[in-house]
């Protein structure tokens, strides 16, 4: 009798947790009924707001943009008859500067000896003609 009064009083869990290090992230609902159409991304940390998308016809969803926080994704019926369905919970953390800085900067360094490589070889190549 506990147990079941503690699954009844437990907040909704995400089906999916999904952690992105870019700001991107994929959200595939073709496992739940054509009649929702609205997929509702909503920002819990550190400020509060929400969007709309139309997902009408859609299975799947690729987003991005989205700033480092919490965010939570739902889907919705129209007039909102059907309860939502919470798809995922979302945690958005970017790498760090330095990190890529750091990335940047072997780039960076990978180009420019391929670039000077290229220019001496064909100099030695030009003078032995």
């Amino acid at each position: 009798m506990v147990i079941l009064l503690i699954l009844l009083c437990s907040p909704v869990t995400a089906q999916e947790e999904i952690i992105s290090r870019e700001g991107y992230f994929v959200l595939n609902f073709d496992n739940y009924s054509s009649k929702y159409d609205t997929l509702i991304i909503e920002q819990t940390s550190p400020d509060s707001w929400q969007q709309r998308f139309d997902v009408t016809g859609q299975r799947q969803v690729t987003l991005s943009g989205f700033a480092d926080g919490l965010y939570q994704a739902r889907l919705t019926a129209p007039g909102e008859v059907e309860e939502p369905v919470v798809l995922a919970s979302i945690h958005v953390k970017h790498h760090s500067l330095n990190q890529a800085l750091t990335l940047f900067g072997l780039g960076l360094l990978t180009f420019l000896a391929l670039v000077i490589s290229l220019i001496t070889l064909s100099r030695k190549e030009h003078e032995n003609v």
